[in-house]
């Protein structure tokens, strides 16, 4: 099979609407096939890497998901300059780049790397998707999403954002209390995030947006290699998302929830969710209990 080249990926990224200048946002599982010039796995990154930048020029801007999504369940530390992502090997080795800043929060951290790094991941950002956090800040500086190998509507993260943004039915407000650490200092308030209950027969599906984005002609996607490439502006996305949620709130589901009345359930700082019932008659014992 013919090896990609890095002019090619480059090519590739400026078809699906990648202009010299761009904030974009890359979620990717690299599935090109061989890469010219890459004799192992490190230098294909750096060579993607290096496609990437060719096609934002010094005043782009290129975004990754750093997740580091051990914090959630175990109580585990957050270290911002050490704790490893769960976003995939791109967004890992964007992550150790020199002059490469990731952002504080300590679950869905992103890391940004160009001329408006800093603007898009410094600063405390306490909840995970809310005004001040990158996503919105990707928001407002109209940021490029860009699947690489990976199709909208299983890497669009952006949908937690719009959620956030609409206030789906489906969401609490996750608190979370272990150590969050940067440049060696443990920083101080309290980190939150809007999450949806682990129950309810809940499962995240945006395959409909997706579908609506590429017929619309919102999202673009071309091959390379043994794959493709998918994008579409935050803006559009957004605002496509937003109508299909004043339709149906809850178009991002694969189908609505069971909720069950009089039944909360608890995501604690450890282990397994736990189910908490409410019963009795007194106001008190009505209240949802927690953990």
């Amino acid at each position: 099979m013919k090896a990609v080249t890095r002019e090619e990926i480059a090519d590739s990224l400026r078809r699906v609407g990648v202009h010299s200048g761009d904030v974009v946002f890359v979620q990717s599982r690299l599935v090109l096939g061989p890469i010219e010039g890459a004799g192992n796995n490190e230098e294909s990154l750096s060579i993607v890497l290096s496609a990437f930048q060719d096609a934002l020029g010094p005043e782009g801007t290129l975004v990754v998901h750093t997740p580091f999504e051990d914090y959630a369940r175990f109580g585990t530390p957050y270290i911002l300059e050490e704790s490893p992502s769960r976003g995939g090997p791109f967004s890992e080795y964007v992550r150790t780049r020199p002059g490469a800043r990731r952002s504080l929060h300590p679950i869905v951290s992103v890391t940004a790397l160009g001329a408006r790094a800093a603007e898009i991941a410094d600063g405390p950002h306490y909840d995970g998707f809310g005004i001040d956090s990158p996503w919105h800040r990707m928001h407002v500086l109209s940021a490029r999403l860009v699947c690489l190998g990976i199709d909208l509507g299983r890497a669009f993260s952006f949908a937690h954002h719009i959620e956030r943004l609409y206030g789906v039915p489906y969401q609490y407000t996750k608190l979370f209390s272990a150590p969050v650490y940067s440049g060696g200092e443990e920083i101080p308030g309290l980190f939150t995030m809007s999450v949806r209950y682990l129950d309810y027969d809940i499962e995240l599906n945006t395959s409909r947006v997706e579908k609506i984005l590429l017929e619309k002609g919102l999202a673009k996607e071309v091959p390379i290699g043994m794959t493709f490439v998918q994008s579409v502006g935050s803006e559009d996305a957004i605002r496509t998302g937003i109508e299909l949620l004043r339709e149906d709130r809850y178009a991002f589901l694969s189908r609505p929830p069971k909720f069950r009345t009089g039944e909360m359930p608890c995501d604690g700082l450890t282990g397994p969710m736990r189910k908490v019932y409410d019963k009795g008659s007194s106001a008190e014992s009505q209240r949802p209990k927690s953990d």
